[in-house]
């Protein structure tokens, strides 16, 4: 017997879904988040993260290849679809996906990004596709740093969500000591700081602050770093953009490796 399709926005369960794409609480609430589009579906499929399915219905016949994977289908009219969607062309798939529960720091491993207040949705994917590339192995945020799992955030990571374990802090200092304590290079850039392309001895577990788009590091997470480094500015720029900022110092730790 056939699925029954879903054509009205008062469904309870497609009301229930409407809410992911509003808020943290929510998507903590209802364990879950979405994941749009096809690509991001894909992922979704291949990293075991998808529990459901949903199409619309003028989708199915194109979609057919990722609806025979044994995960649960649902399909819904075109309207009722498109107001799951944050885009403004759907493209007629999404994945309903399980909301990580909190994990233990250890699993983060050894080469870690701090997102310390990062606000911008467009910043925080990035970092996380540019921290998939490079292949570090955890992110850790602060409460005030965007959702990972917010759909403007996702879209930016094109996938590297699935791959990057995140850590969640209300107590991002305290998390900091700990790091330490297990003999992490905590890094942090500060105008005031070292010569960035000077050689130094590196640790094998590396710790990369990056902080909030307008304000920075905060003055007491910046206490927490073991090194701090100040990038060039050659021209007239005073500061790079957050994500670029994070990019150049996670392929510097790549290029220090390899030499080593």
């Amino acid at each position: 017997m056939s699925t029954p399709i879903l054509t009205s926005l008062q469904n309870p369960m497609v009301k229930k879904w409407r809410l992911l794409n509003k808020s943290r609480a929510e998507r903590i609430a209802q364990g879950l988040f979405i994941a749009e589009g096809e690509h991001m579906t894909q992922e979704a499929i291949q990293n075991k993260s998808a529990s459901m399915l949903l199409v619309a219905e003028s989708a199915r016949e194109k979609f057919a290849h990722l609806l025979n994977t044994g995960i649960s289908v649902q399909v819904l009219a075109d309207h009722v679809f498109a107001s799951l969607c944050e885009t403004k062309s759907p493209q007629g798939i999404l994945a309903l996906c399980s909301y990580p529960a909190q994990i233990t720091l250890e699993k983060l491993g050894h080469r870690i990004v701090c997102l310390n207040g990062v606000q911008d949705p467009g910043n925080v994917g990035t970092i996380l596709r540019t921290m998939d590339a490079a292949g570090f192995t955890g992110l850790l945020i602060d409460g005030n740093t965007a959702d990972p799992y917010s759909p403007k955030v996702l879209r930016a990571t094109m996938g590297s969500i699935f791959r990057i374990p995140v850590f969640q802090t209300k107590q991002l200092s305290q998390t900091l000591d700990v790091l330490q304590q297990n003999d992490f290079e905590i890094l942090a850039g500060d105008l005031m700081g070292k010569p960035f392309f000077n050689k130094r001895e590196r640790k094998e577990n590396t710790c990369i602050i990056i902080g909030n788009e307008g304000a920075g590091i905060s003055p007491e997470i910046k206490e927490k770093a073991t090194l701090r480094l100040k990038i060039p500015m050659m021209g007239g720029a005073e500061s790079l953009n957050a994500a670029v900022a994070a990019a150049i110092m996670m392929y510097d730790d790549v290029r220090a490796r390899q030499d080593g």
